[in-house]
């Protein structure tokens, strides 16, 4: 008689996965390759993932939901000030070897969407998420819809750059420094945003 199917194992697989690929890339990946260093038959990754290209869309959706916890996360208030506090809680909580590691797969996947004749985008929905997320808080605190979104364009990008700064360094000390100094700029730009809005 055939065991009746486990669906939370294709998650405890996708786990398996994403800690192993934490020392390797997207681009090595073979069913096979994969089965072998698990343990496990190839046949059972392709029993839950179906193909290689389901089995890569799967990954990094298993990699972008390491943000989901970013998304109950609020500000103690309104203030510029406490936004920046809860940017950088959320940006610290990335700067270990499991999140730059997860970061090096997020941004090899995106790499691959540029020349993918069906391109995934979950990085690039990400980052236009967070845009759009801080140009609505910018125009909230009245900046006009098109400076409030190339503000949060050159900010959320900025972040983005430390990211990879982190993933290719590894110094988490001068990642969390360089925030800092960016989020002090943001602060003193929306300063002199709201001034000139006022004026």
């Amino acid at each position: 008689m055939a065991r009746p199917p486990r669906p939370e194992r294709k998650y405890e697989l996708l786990d398996q996965i994403l800690d192993h690929l934490l020392g390797s890339t997207l681009a090595d990946l073979t069913f096979r390759s994969l089965a072998d260093a698990l343990g496990i038959s190839s046949y059972v990754l392709v029993y839950h993932f179906g193909n290689r290209e389901q089995l890569v869309t799967e990954i990094i959706r298993g990699i972008m939901r390491r943000l989901e916890p970013l998304t109950t996360l609020r500000p103690a208030s309104d203030s510029p000030e406490d936004v920046v506090a809860l940017a950088r809680t959320a940006f610290e909580l990335g700067l270990d070897h499991r999140g730059r590691h997860l970061q090096r797969l997020e941004f090899e996947a995106s790499v691959q969407d540029v020349v993918a004749d069906d391109p995934r985008r979950p990085s690039a929905q990400s980052f236009e998420h967070w845009c759009g997320l801080l140009a609505r808080w910018l125009r909230g605190r009245g900046l006009p819809p098109r400076a409030a979104r190339s503000m949060a364009r050159t900010y959320v990008g900025a972040v983005m750059g430390l990211l990879y700064d982190f993933v290719l360094t590894g110094d988490r000390r001068a990642a969390l420094d360089s925030f800092d100094v960016l989020a002090d700029g943001f602060i003193a730009h929306l300063d002199r945003a709201a001034h000139r809005v006022a004026s």
